[in-house]
């Protein structure tokens, strides 16, 4: 092999339940490329087949500042409001430091899907992305997955059996939605009782399954559907405050 080519190694790396993608890393050679000042890593995740009658890991990922300057994170922009970072606003990165960051993933619809996150900074301008791809099969799914205050002020939404199973909804925690039948089907109507999720998130401790913004207000609320499904014995619902802004494109 001629020593002017450039080697190519593949790293693959476990992290939080989802296994980084195979990537082509070039050595470096005679000329030096120019580094990002960001580099996020791992900047690719597959987490295979998830479902929705599971919680999935948190993705674990770190940034990192190779420039030699302070740099100031303003947040991120995502494809989908699905893929959330713990990433908190104005977040500052010293010269050649890092930040351990994790991804929390809401399975919404079914089949393949493929994300992106970018980091901006304090300009919004793009800097290090990642990229995470799965594929969402359920023996259960909620119809929608995610159930927004404010494009669903009524709460309603649909429990249904992807292999027309009959099943029986037993409960929720907290006890927050409400199923109009007990008896056994392929799919159960249901509803969120809007005031009593308030209510929960005014109380003292709140429910675990709650995240509160800065000011205190409940952002996003974790339920859980109990069912007597063998295959699936709960399914997972996110209940968010209002709905998430506008995914912007990668």
């Amino acid at each position: 092999m001629s020593p002017t080519l450039p080697r190519l190694v593949c790293l693959l790396v476990t992290l939080g339940g989802c296994m980084s993608a195979p990537i082509a890393t070039t050595l470096p050679i005679a000329a030096a490329v120019t580094e990002q000042p960001l580099s996020v890593s791992p900047d690719q995740v597959d987490c295979g087949i998830v479902t929705q009658c599971d919680l999935p890991a948190p993705i674990a990922a770190v940034l990192r500042n190779n420039s030699d300057k302070p740099l100031r994170l303003r947040g991120f922009v995502a494809t989908c409001g699905c893929t959330i970072p713990d990433l908190q606003p104005n977040t500052e990165i010293p010269p050649g430091g890092e930040v351990a960051i994790n991804i929390r993933l809401e399975l919404w619809g079914q089949g393949r899907k493929q994300q992106f996150i970018r980091f901006i900074d304090e300009e919004s301008k793009p800097l290090g992305r990642i990229q995470i791809r799965y594929e969402v099969r359920s023996p259960l799914r909620s119809t929608p997955s995610g159930i927004s205050r404010d494009v669903n002020p009524d709460g309603s939404f649909q429990v249904e059996s992807s292999d027309d199973a009959p099943f029986t909804i037993i409960g929720a925690d907290p006890p927050v939605a409400i199923t109009r039948s007990i008896d056994p089907g392929t799919d159960h109507s249901l509803s969120i009782d809007w005031t009593l999720v308030d209510a929960l998130a005014r109380a003292i401790p709140a429910h675990a399954g709650f995240a509160f913004d800065s000011s205190g207000v409940w952002t996003t609320l974790l339920v859980r559907i109990a069912t007597d499904k063998p295959d699936c014995s709960e399914i997972f619902v996110w209940l968010r405050n209002a709905a998430p802004a506008r995914p912007a494109t990668h």
